[in-house]
């Protein structure tokens, strides 16, 4: 959990002290945070929200559970090892502050020097399927970094994707309201390590697409 607690202070730090909660949601992982972890956390961090499922339901799930319990107007969601450098989460701050409804990471080549080649195939042949079947402002859905206006979060909240294309829902939805969207280029922290995508994961994911699709 030292991560999650070095991520906060170097936020924190970027954001000039603005009060922020914290809302960690483990979906159901095999590797529970025990007690003492979480009291760690709850010292290091403040305004701390520990929220634990029982089963694993997918990411969209526990997204939508974290936002569900969050007091705030403007919301970001990210991966609980903070992949990407700190300073992408002041940068998606600042662009909610003037007015943006959904703030969408995008990957650049930087990104795609640091993973597999399988994992590189598999997101750009994705990428240029949602050219082809989808009228949205971008095409790179699922970098799992986001900035959300209230309006944004309430769409969010709204989608019924459970895994990782709830993401693509959003952006469809944002998009058909014609809220205010933008893309923010993204970088890799140094030493992060991204896994494969498992086959099984992927054939969920196109019946997903295939549903998103016909909404």
């Amino acid at each position: 959990m030292q991560h999650y607690i070095d991520a906060h202070k170097s936020i924190k730090k970027m954001l000039n002290g603005i009060d922020v909660q914290w809302i960690l949601v483990d979906d159901g992982s095999k590797m529970r945070p025990n007690s003492t972890e979480i009291e760690r956390l709850k010292t290091a961090v403040g305004n701390f929200d520990f929220i634990q499922l029982n089963k694993n339901f997918g990411k969209g799930y526990a997204v939508r559970i974290g936002m569900h319990n969050a007091n705030a107007e403007k919301f970001i969601y990210t991966d609980i090892d903070f992949p990407y450098q700190d300073q992408e989460i002041q940068r998606i701050y600042w662009a909610l502050e003037e007015g943006v409804d959904l703030v969408i990471a995008i990957r650049t080549e930087q990104y795609y020097s640091k993973v597999s080649k399988n994992r590189t195939w598999i997101s750009k042949r994705f990428k240029a399927v949602i050219r082809m079947l989808f009228n949205i402002p971008t095409t790179d859905t699922q970098a799992g970094l986001k900035g959300l206006s209230l309006k944004g979060r309430d769409l969010l909240l709204q989608t019924k994707i459970n895994r990782y294309l709830f993401d693509l829902e959003l952006v469809k939805s944002c998009a058909k309201q014609q809220l205010k969207i933008v893309e923010l280029p993204v970088s890799l922290k140094e030493g992060v390590v991204l896994s494969d995508v498992s086959y099984r994961v992927l054939f969920t994911e196109l019946l997903n697409l295939f549903r998103i699709f016909i909404q």
